[in-house]
């Protein structure tokens, strides 16, 4: 597959990412574990697994870019592929394990993680819409002899750390003492440089701790106040609904009262009338009937009497 950039420049952007991968560690255990602790196998500033994890990203989705569910889910699938196995390689091949996210849920034997996973979204999300576009602007501002000398040193560098942590790993290095004092030279710096950004991680920390404890406070507050609305609510909605019920049930009663009353005084008349008055109020109900169905042949006849006069 063709890379996205000129191969240069995608070294360039490994190295990069990957030392912005390292600070990102630094800063996460340095708010987590609340000491400076130098993560990555190598004595040097940078974590590959970053610089890796991220241009696959990049490789892959950045034509995406108009659509930020693919960005998110794609590039945190592409970086936590990576990290599998990168993971696995490292462990079979040195008996050793960098990270283990066995303690997490919805973890893979430790290797990978439903929450790295959406960090790794996260983080490469930011990454394609705001970090990478500076990226390339630094790369292209760049004079090509500048480039090539710093892109020439970070190589030097990261193949001599290479073979310094593979023979500190298999006990080599004790033989070599040029690794030692390479070994020891990159790694102060390393120390220092992580030592400085964990420091203002710890400033940043210890002057923001009263605006966290307030917020904590207020959050704590407002939790409270929604947790007693909720009972006045609950309280005041069971209260409405019981008067509701007793209204009902009395609305219910007094109909069927009425009912019963309405239904005695009909029984009530009916059986008070005398045999000759029943027989007059049937004589005057059929002489009703009788009237008004005579009223209502009349009217049509005259009604047709009139259509006549108008047809002549």
């Amino acid at each position: 597959m063709i890379l996205p950039y000129p191969f240069l420049d995608s070294l360039m952007m490994f190295f990069i990412y990957s030392f912005i991968g390292w600070v990102v560690e630094v800063i996460y255990y340095g708010v987590t574990e609340e000491q400076f602790i130098n993560r990555g196998m190598l004595a040097g500033p940078i974590c590959p697994v970053y610089g890796l994890g991220f241009y696959a990203g990049i490789w892959l989705f950045e034509q995406f870019q108009d659509n930020f569910l693919v960005i998110f889910f794609g590039t945190a699938a592409a970086a936590t592929t990576v990290e599998l196995i990168a993971g696995v390689i490292l462990y079979h091949t040195f008996h050793m394990r960098w990270w283990d996210y066995s303690d997490y849920k919805l973890n893979f034997r430790g290797y990978i993680c439903a929450r790295f996973f959406l960090y790794w979204g996260i983080a490469c999300s930011l990454g394609i819409y705001v970090l990478h576009p500076i990226v390339k602007w630094i790369i292209r501002s760049l004079s090509r002899p500048v480039f090539y000398i710093l892109l020439a040193l970070f190589v030097i560098i990261l193949i001599l750390d290479i073979i310094n942590t593979l023979a500190t790993i298999i006990g080599f290095q004790k033989k070599v003492r040029a690794f030692k004092k390479m070994t020891r030279g990159i790694r102060n710096v390393s120390d220092k440089l992580g030592s400085q950004i964990y420091g203002a991680v710890d400033t940043i920390v210890t002057v923001s701790e009263p605006t966290k404890k307030h917020y904590d406070e207020y959050r704590a507050m407002v939790a409270e106040n929604r947790r007693i609305e909720s009972e006045l609510a609950a309280a005041h909605r069971a209260k409405e609904k019981a008067f509701a019920e007793q209204f009902t049930a009395a609305e219910k009663e007094s109909v069927r009262l009425a009912k019963t009353a309405a239904g005695d005084s009909v029984r009530s008349f009916t059986s008070s009338l005398k045999k000759g008055e029943k027989r007059l109020v049937s004589i005057v109900s059929v002489g009703y009937d009788t009237g008004i169905q005579k009223l209502s042949t009349l009217v049509r006849r005259q009604s047709g009497s009139d259509e006549e006069d108008r047809d002549i």
